[in-house]
């Protein structure tokens, strides 16, 4: 399969191309295809363990189209889907947006046609250069293209303390990222909306419960009825006590098709037990996978293990790159042999993600609400927290499309509902996508156009504590639904009185509150950096650090968050500056 790709136009920097090239080289990837046209050239790349899968590349007297990472059209999966779309294009100059599934940034030529373009939610990154003749879905190749990048300290910040930069902005200054809901038209060299602009105003608010499940139930019904033509005995995913891996599982079996699942925990887990019942009532056998006990045969990684790291990872991961050699080794094991790797992310869309009354809100309320879980003397400069907080709610309001109101205004509570996937999925869940994509198939199929547009109509009281989820699962196999769950109650019976009364609860603590309730944790938890960890790297790499200047590293909230900000100090001192 194509697991990388990357675009010049002609008029760019041919040096700047060939360090691009290299870059992909040095990432581990070997070239696949290349397509010449008049304005560009496009370079493909693969995994070498996904070589024994087939390039989903097609070349057509009517043009050529190739896609990194899954993509269903119609129904149809990878080549099939490429000719269709192709063919449909050549015909009447358009796709239908509404019919096009999975996690992929997809190319189409053909004679009236030129674009790029990621799945319509953006859960797959696509980055461009600065000066807009570089697009690729490697961050390092397009640093590399660029050559000698700075820090962009805002984005940074956002990187560190949320596990993503949460705009169109990137951690090095200049690159950016595909904004959602568009693509690049190569031949105009511009980028265009690709969605309608009533595609989230569209339908009303359900009539029933029933009847909004019934829809939801088909949909998912169709969605993975597709996946298990397209991965016949090749589907692998994860479970836990949870909703979405549930919901993921019940869907399969739904469909008449059984996956290889695992569960990640060591001793202590409440995933372990729970996921040991609910595989064995659907008669699958279960893998589970202690990554500390991985991690504890390896050595403490040093300067050459962590740039290896940020060279798979694509240098700046969700979860950093202090990694001894667990996370790469699982994340190859979910994908061997052209397997499809399902991820149950995204799935709160059904459920009260943010957990606010029904009611409407300002986007600093929801910065406030989730985006605040940090100590705030983190930031070195008096301006560090407002300016954080006002690029948020910038970019949360441009993501719902109210960027040109004149003022900032309150959200009706559907446009709240919108939130999660158009900004949360959309920078957050990109990343892992992006990096899992890199090294096999993977999919997010719980969220995607169709399901946001039922979702985020449903009525809060029916998202709450998981109500409408809990239903999905229950309808579409009885039988796993009747295990527990770590929310402490089963499916099959919905949320219970004390699951009912603690969502009502946590959506009743005012937002000016949360803040202060996070810090309170955090004091209670002892949360912060582990010491060993900070001396262990700041040995490993002496002096000043990138962001030691705008952030008090000792002061993060977790190891995870000090690991980001180890991603960012090795990929400039070893890979783009």
């Amino acid at each position: 399969m194509l697991n990388a790709l990357s675009i010049s136009l002609g008029v760019g920097d041919p040096v700047g191309r060939l360090r691009a090239l290299r870059s992909f080289e040095s990432q581990g990837f070997v070239a696949a295809d290349t397509f010449i046209w008049k304005e560009g050239v496009l370079d493909t790349w693969a995994d070498p363990a996904q070589s024994a899968s087939e390039n989903c590349s097609i070349r057509l007297p009517t043009g050529y189209a190739c896609c990194v990472g899954p993509l269903w059209y119609r129904g149809r999966f990878g080549g099939e889907a490429l000719d269709l779309l192709i063919n449909e294009i050549s015909e009447a100059g358009q796709m239908d947006e509404m019919e096009l599934r999975g996690n992929f940034v997809l190319f189409l030529h053909t004679d009236r046609y030129c674009a790029l373009m990621n799945d319509a939610l953006g859960l797959v990154r696509l980055y461009a250069s600065a000066d807009k003749l570089f697009y690729s879905t490697s961050w390092l190749a397009t640093c590399a293209y660029t050559g000698n990048v700075e820090i962009d300290e805002a984005a940074a910040c956002e990187y560190v303390l949320l596990g993503a930069s949460h705009s169109d902005r990137t951690v090095a200054r200049g690159i950016t990222t595909l904004p959602l809901g568009h693509a690049v038209d190569l031949a105009q060299k511009k980028t265009c909306p690709r969605l309608a602009a009533n595609v989230w105003s569209g339908g009303g608010v359900p009539q029933s419960f029933d009847e909004a499940a019934d829809e939801a139930e088909a949909m998912l019904h169709t969605v993975f009825t597709e996946i298990a033509a397209a991965f016949p005995g090749r589907l692998r995913a994860a479970l836990s006590g949870g909703f979405d891996s549930r919901l993921i599982l019940a869907a399969l079996l739904a469909c008449g098709t059984r996956p290889d699942l695992f569960v990640y925990g060591g001793q202590g887990s409440e995933d372990i037990p729970i996921a040991r019942l609910v595989a064995g009532n659907a008669g699958i056998s279960l893998r589970v996978i202690d990554k500390n006990v991985l991690n504890g045969c390896l050595a403490l990684p040093d300067i050459e293990r962590l740039v290896h790291s940020a060279l798979f990872f694509d240098g700046l991961p969700n979860d950093g790159i202090y990694d001894r050699g667990a996370d790469q080794q699982t994340r190859k094991e979910q994908t061997a042999g052209g397997c499809l790797a399902l991820n149950g992310g995204g799935g709160e869309i059904f459920r009260n993600f943010f957990h606010l009354r029904d009611r409407r809100f300002y986007a600093i309320d929801v910065v406030r609400t989730f985006y605040r879980g940090f100590d705030p003397g983190v930031f070195r400069r008096p301006e560090g927290l407002p300016f954080y907080e006002d690029r948020l709610v910038s970019s949360i309001e441009r993501s719902i499309g109210m960027e040109n109101s004149t003022a900032h205004q309150r959200f009706g509570r559907q446009q709240v509902e919108l939130i999660y996937p158009l900004f949360r999925c959309h920078h957050w869940m990109s990343v892992n996508n992006s990096i899992a994509l890199r090294h096999g198939y993977y999919a997010t199929p719980l969220v995607d156009l169709n399901t946001v547009r039922l979702a985020h109509r449903l009525p809060m009281a029916w998202k709450n504590a998981g109500r409408f989820e809990s239903s999905l699962i229950a309808r579409l196999h009885p039988g796993i639904s009747n295990q527990s769950s770590t929310y402490g109650f089963r499916f099959a019976d919905g949320p219970d009185l004390r699951a009912r009364l603690r969502e009502k609860a946590t959506c009743m603590r005012p937002v000016f509150a949360r803040p202060f309730i996070n810090a309170a944790r955090r004091r209670l938890r002892r949360a912060g950096v582990a010491p060993y960890l900070l001396k262990y790297c700041r040995s490993l790499l002496p002096g000043e650090w990138q962001l030691d200047p705008v952030l008090d590293l000792r002061r993060l909230p977790d190891d995870y968050a000090f690991a980001r900000a180890l991603a960012v100090e090795i990929a400039w001192r070893e890979l783009v500056a």
